[in-house]
């Protein structure tokens, strides 16, 4: 195997790409208590797939085509391709909380023009924009109210004394929301490696990837940084789902959208290491 990698120049390149990419996420299983046979029986799904996907493309779908694709023993190729039809369904692509909070941050009456969400009496009155109608932008089949008591119990949501209910944009992941939260965690790091790969392999248009970092710097020059990409992330994020929200509706109106995106901002800062200095130049 070493004389193979040592061969195919662009493959060790690819490979070292891939090891920053999995360092953290290494770390991260660890910490979780998830052992490497799991990962290891995940990545032989992930190939056969991905080997018959490509396979498909050629009209020569064969386990034997796929084992050597993918480097999976043919019988474990045989065993994946038959249990992938028991496979359980993903979860939806966007949950009836993401659509809410969607509204709520893109569009009048539930949002200013620069897409922060304005405070919302819970039930209908005197024409002020509600919360039980946000829910019913989304859904008529759900009850506002249970909606609401379980966004008060996660802290999505904050009742003031006044009687309004505010989105708390500071909580949309809780302890208690993980299973969402994973799902969006995988989702959206899915996508920004969906964007590498695109732009690697010249395909047009290229999609935004784009970072600034630095190094040596103090806690209070990081706590700055942090809070102005706090501060610059949330008025882009706003302003694109604003923008989103009004061509989506659009689209949905015609029925022709065939298209899905991602646009998200991070900031991340750690004590500074030698195995993040990778690739400086």
């Amino acid at each position: 195997m070493g004389e193979i990698l040592e061969k195919d120049g662009p493959t060790r390149p690819l490979l070292g790409a891939v090891r920053t990419l999995l360092r953290p996420l290494v770390r991260g299983l660890v910490r979780r208590g998830v052992q490497l046979p799991q990962i290891v029986e995940e990545l032989k799904a992930l190939y056969v797939a991905a080997a018959h996907q490509e396979a498909a493309k050629t009209g020569r779908v064969t386990q034997s085509a796929i084992s050597v694709m993918s480097g999976v023993h043919r019988k474990d190729v045989k065993r994946l391709l038959e249990s992938a039809s028991d496979a359980p369904r993903p979860p939806s692509a966007a949950s009836m909380g993401s659509k809410l909070i969607g509204i709520w941050m893109g569009r009048a009456p539930f949002a200013q023009d620069d897409g922060s969400p304005l405070p919302l009496y819970e039930k209908r009155s005197d024409g002020s924009p509600s919360f039980e109608e946000l829910v019913g932008e989304v859904s008529q089949d759900v009850r506002s109210r249970a909606v609401l008591d379980d966004w008060l119990r996660l802290n999505v949501v904050l009742r003031r004394d006044d009687g309004f209910v505010e989105l708390n944009t500071e909580a949309f992941a809780t302890p208690e929301a993980e299973v969402e939260a994973l799902h969006f965690f995988g989702r959206n790091l899915r996508d920004h490696v969906s964007a590498g790969l695109h732009n690697l392999e010249g395909q047009d248009p290229r999609f935004i990837d784009r970072a600034t970092f630095y190094w040596g710097l103090t806690d209070s020059s990081i706590e700055k940084l942090r809070l102005l990409a706090q501060e610059l992330g949330a008025e882009a994020v706003r302003e694109a789902n604003k923008q989103a929200l009004e061509l989506a509706t659009e689209d949905r109106e015609r029925g022709d959208g065939q298209n899905r995106m991602t646009f998200g901002v991070y900031f991340y800062a750690e004590q500074d290491e030698p195995e993040n200095r990778e690739g400086e130049g």
